[in-house]
């Protein structure tokens, strides 16, 4: 008669493990999860009232719009970054952030910055990249 030798199992018992972890890590119940990016928003206003500064770093879907990243600050602290917006036909345009309005009689606005340099999109269409940091500049023009 055959003389059964016992097997050890943990190769398989890591390899199904693997396997499972590989797939509930790409998966969310049942559909693939969207790759994320990390943007940081400051808030500026050195012109009118007591001067702040706030900053906040949020995680959003890849290829998520500016707009989508301003939401997102608001639900995590919407005591400082909350905000506004005004439909035009460009899209929506940011009229007012942490309760500070943009006045036409004061000729002040929020501007978008990225590295310095004012963004040519609007917050409903700008895209920001993985890492990004965004600064809305209370301004004059």
């Amino acid at each position: 008669t055959p003389v059964l030798q016992p097997i050890d199992m943990a190769p398989l018992a890591y390899f199904i493990f693997c396997v499972l972890f590989v797939a509930s890590s790409s998966t969310v119940s049942g559909e693939k999860t969207v790759p994320r990016i990390t943007v940081d928003y400051t808030i500026l206003n050195v012109l009118v009232g007591p001067p702040f500064k706030h900053s906040i770093r949020v995680v959003v879907p890849a290829g998520s719009v500016l707009l989508d990243v301003m939401q997102k600050a608001q639900e995590m602290n919407p005591k400082e970054f909350s905000f506004l917006t005004e439909p035009t036909s460009w899209g929506p345009m940011v009229i007012s952030i942490n309760g500070l309005d943009g006045s036409t009689n004061d000729k002040t606005y929020w501007q978008l910055l990225s590295g310095g340099i004012p963004l040519s999109e609007g917050a409903g269409s700008y895209k920001p990249k993985d890492g990004e940091h965004v600064i809305a500049r209370f301004s004059k023009y």
